[in-house]
């Protein structure tokens, strides 16, 4: 991807991409707004002249990617393409209402959105609500049963013994679940009644509507 974070063109590096660990690109002196895209076809690049990779370090490029070979300078046309973008960019935030400050905010918070790691049903349930709304395109309804993961399974047991315990009713105790993680109430009581989990929280009974 094209990268600029320092006063002057721009420079492709080769980023990798999971599951191989991702690479450092800036150290400690890096000052600046970072900008980055990736280009949408081919463009010419060539080696980077020792007076180059010198003022790339001196603004905080991480020197290993000289080493590694993964850093290269790019023509005129291409940094006249990346100047145009960005201030296109610039200008559409401005219209919308977000400055540049804003900008940088919001790209900063999708990058870290991207490598975010959730770790419960309402944490991956508020990413996917993130991820929608950075992409202004409402997330697709998943066709089917929707799964669970095992660990959003064992909480809803955990729940269910916790509302159990505060005396509600099998009915009760389905419906605030089916609520809760957005299910039919047939699917949410088939969980429950999973032997797999831990002991059964709810014996069977006639079908329920849902």
């Amino acid at each position: 991807m094209l990268v600029r974070w320092w006063s002057g063109p721009p420079v492709l590096v080769i980023v990798t991409r999971p599951p191989e660990p991702a690479i450092q690109l800036s150290t400690d002196k890096a000052r600046g707004t970072f900008q980055a895209c990736i280009p949408r076809g081919p463009i010419e690049v060539r080696p980077l002249t020792k007076t180059e990779k010198h003022f790339l370090a001196s603004r905080g490029m991480n020197t290993k990617l000289f080493k590694s070979s993964r850093v290269f300078a790019v023509s005129d046309e291409a940094v006249n393409r990346f100047d145009t973008d960005r201030k296109a960019l610039a200008d559409l935030a401005n219209q919308i209402g977000l400055s540049r400050d804003d900008l940088y905010r919001v790209l900063k918070a999708k990058r870290r959105l991207a490598t975010f790691q959730p770790k419960s049903f309402d944490e991956r349930r508020a990413a996917r609500e993130l991820r929608a709304l950075f992409s202004c395109t409402p997330p697709a309804k998943e066709k089917g049963r929707p799964g669970l993961k095992a660990a959003d399974r064992m909480q809803m047991h955990m729940e269910a013994d916790q509302l159990r315990q505060e005396g509600k009713t099998t009915e009760e105790i389905v419906r605030v679940l089916a609520q809760r993680y957005e299910l039919r109430r047939s699917y949410t009581k088939r969980i429950l009644e999973d032997a797999s989990q831990s002991a059964p929280v709810i014996t069977r009974s006639p079908r329920e509507p849902n």
